[in-house]
């Protein structure tokens, strides 16, 4: 904000100063003459200041010399003290931020209420900042894809009309960016993204039946469009992209288009594949198992049950985006302004948002659940797959069944729960999610363990409240077939800690022998250890398979 200055240096004029110039008789008749004449007394008063007083600094136009400091002088010395005060603060607060924007009130504000104008001021306040999005773009239904996963596919994405320069990837008209506040795990691929939905230019186009909370439902023919690829400095490698159509009963389809080497095009897949990517950096080249999911795949998680178009919903979508217009506008908003929405909504600022991993400004807890609702909660839900706990970010902690929640398959872990408090090796859920066996979690499209997200998910469980937890005792070696026999070793880090094993595979009490040298096997054995002390809880079972063979000498 531009203060007008008094002759007492940088300090800026009163409001009582400026109060007497503007109620002065002849103030009224001529506000401009009569704020001349107080500039020139005051001498280091600029008539651009005055023409500027409480001009805020994203302002789209300037105000005109008709527009001065008396209109807000009006509002906040002249209005009668029976005005409530909140009141005249908010009117202050409108005119102070908003003054370039009612350069046509001049001659209203000397003359009307405020309570007359202040409708019209608050609307001012709220059509300030620009949109993202100007207007909704023609969308033709399904783009070129067919209606029903029966009909003829494009047998190259250059065909489905999702792009209008396929090597470029320039998007088509019809299609509109956006961003997730938190992504799905896809072994740290960069991920773009659009949505095209039908529009016929006619006055009551097709629209998206949103909710605050919960999954959005689509029109038939709408189409997303998702492309991945490797990006390492100066290098990219593109791998896929995928299409999600809205089809013409209410279901979904998807289909996946690799990538051909020169860029040039991507190419329809028939069915699954799992391709070894040759990666360069500054270090040299490396090799990467990229999954590319077939059409029965994407059913697997694009389920009924989970709405069938995963992650473009409120939390997701409330985050900004800056636009190929330029401008930065929040996604929800810039969406509602071009009509997507099927009903209206003046302001989000309230609606849930999902926290990304590395959003410090939110808490532990918050960033933790969202990780999980993104990665999650497509079949983490009641009805969905056989497990007990809800993963949705919009059901309350209390009722997701996630802290101390029981689990049915506890791979072998005694009190294993689904987050266990402050003890991450009896936590399923963080086992899972860290896995690449069998065990895994999601159990599709992904070769790579998401450290950033279970380092995340760690750190939270270790905040909750709980009894330090011994880890389980290392086994080196950790198993395996021996040709003769071996000495084992067991090391606890907590000092102190009492290590108790067995050599049948039961679990080890405080009854079992306690370790204190390394171990001779001369025969298969199933080791397993525990580790003990007062005030901790113990740990879990370690455990190690070893095959011996017996050596020369014992076959004589």
């Amino acid at each position: 904000m531009i203060n007008p200055r008094s002759s007492r240096g940088n300090e800026a004029l009163t409001t009582r100063e400026v109060g007497r110039a503007v109620s002065s008789p002849g103030a009224a008749r001529n506000p401009r003459s009569t704020l001349s004449k107080f500039a020139d007394a005051k001498k280091r008063q600029r008539t651009a200041a005055l023409q500027n007083l409480a001009v805020c600094s994203n302002a789209t136009f300037v105000a005109p010399a008709s527009w001065s400091a008396a209109v807000l002088c009006r509002f906040e010395i002249v209005n009668p003290p029976a005005y409530p005060n909140p009141a005249k603060r908010l009117v202050r607060a409108v005119f102070r931020r908003f003054s370039t924007h009612l350069t046509h009130l001049t001659f209203l504000t000397h003359l009307t209420p405020w309570f007359i104008l202040l409708p019209f001021l608050c609307s001012a306040a709220s059509n300030s900042n620009p949109f993202g999005l100007s207007t909704r773009p023609l969308a033709k239904p399904w783009l070129r894809m067919p209606s029903q996963p029966t009909g003829a596919l494009p047998a190259l994405l250059s065909q489905t009309g999702a792009f209008k320069d396929t090597r470029d990837l320039t998007p088509s008209d019809a299609l509109i960016p956006y961003d997730l506040n938190v992504a799905f795990w896809s072994d740290g691929a960069a991920k773009s993204r659009w949505i095209s939905v039908p529009n016929d230019g006619s006055t009551s186009p097709a629209t998206i039946k949103f909710s605050k909370d919960g999954e959005w439902t689509f029109p038939s023919g709408t189409v997303f469009v998702k492309h991945f690829e490797f990006n390492y400095r100066e290098y990219t490698r593109r791998l896929e992209t995928r299409l999600l159509v809205c089809d013409s009963t209410g279901g979904v389809y998807g289909v996946t288009y690799k990538w051909r080497p020169d860029n040039s095009d991507a190419d329809l897949l028939a069915t699954n594949l799992t391709e070894s990517i040759v990666l360069r950096n500054s270090e040299g080249t490396y090799t990467q198992a990229w999954y590319y999911p077939s059409r029965e795949d994407c059913r697997i998680c694009h389920t009924t049950l989970a709405g069938q178009v995963l992650g473009v919903k409120t939390r997701q979508l409330n985050r900004d985006l800056l636009y190929p217009s330029g401008v930065t506008d929040n996604q929800l908003r810039a969406w509602n302004h071009i009509g997507l929405f099927d009903g209206k909504s003046a302001d989000f600022t309230g609606f849930p948002k999902l926290a990304p991993p590395n959003d410090h400004t939110r808490t532990l807890e918050e960033r933790a659940r969202s990780w999980l609702d993104a990665n999650c909660a497509h079949c983490h839900r009641p009805g969905g797959t056989v497990a007990n706990f809800d993963a949705r970010y919009d059901t309350p902690l209390p009722r997701q069944n996630l802290i101390d929640g029981p689990v049915l398959i506890d791979e072998g872990i005694d009190n294993a729960r689904a987050i266990a408090p402050h003890d991450a090796w009896r936590s399923i859920v963080l086992m899972r999610a860290g896995a690449l066996d069998g065990l895994k979690m999601p159990p599709l499209a992904h070769n790579l363990v998401d450290a950033e997200g279970m380092a995340l998910l760690k750190d939270w469980i270790n905040s909750l409240p709980g009894r330090a937890v011994l880890p389980p005792p290392a086994i080196t070696p950790v198993g395996g077939n021996f040709p003769g026999p071996i000495k084992i070793s067991l090391n606890e880090n907590e000092p102190d800690a009492a290590i108790h094993y067995t050599l049948d595979g039961s679990v080890p009490t405080k009854s079992d022998p306690v370790y204190e040298k390394p171990i001779l096997l001369s025969e298969p054995a199933v080791l397993r250890a525990k580790a003990f002390k007062t005030g901790f809880t113990k740990s879990i079972t370690a455990q190690g398979v070893f095959v011996v063979g017996k050596s020369d000498d014992d076959s004589k």
